[in-house]
């Protein structure tokens, strides 16, 4: 196998157990929702307002139009966030957390702590680093 190979399943095994680790804990922590529905969460916490259109525009989101409207769709029935019309422009829909929604995206936030200091363990800061900046290097060369 060729070093690229290499690299490119290693990185998947990583983020596939990482995404186990997390969605298990969640799970634990009785939350059931789906991988989709904590990303649009986890975005929309991140700031004040979020425009629905800017969801198409995440890594591991991007996605046809009409999914991301279900999943907006189903977090706004389950009470995590409101939609709203953008006074500026009625085409465009903005996203705020509920009290639920914020609620969840604390969970969120404490199982990617979680994952972090499990990392963090496991690797000197020094290994960290090196790391990090050897990947970064292979990811800009590719």
């Amino acid at each position: 196998m060729d070093i690229q190979s290499e690299l490119s399943s290693l990185c998947r095994l990583i983020t596939l157990k990482s995404a186990k680790r997390y969605h298990d804990w969640l799970f634990e922590q009785g939350v059931t929702l789906g991988p989709e529905q904590t990303i649009t969460i986890s975005a929309i916490a991140k700031s004040v307002e979020f425009r629905q259109g800017d969801l198409m525009g995440l890594p591991y989101l991007g996605s046809e139009k009409s999914k991301v409207s279900r999943i907006v769709q189903s977090l706004v029935m389950e009470g995590y966030i409101d939609r709203r019309d953008d006074i500026n422009d009625r085409r465009s829909k903005i996203l705020t957390l509920t009290e639920k929604g914020q609620a969840m995206a604390d969970l969120l936030g404490k199982a990617d702590q979680r994952n972090f200091e499990m990392i963090h363990a496991l690797l000197s800061e020094e290994e960290a680093v090196s790391l990090r900046s050897t990947l970064s290097k292979v990811a800009h060369a590719i």
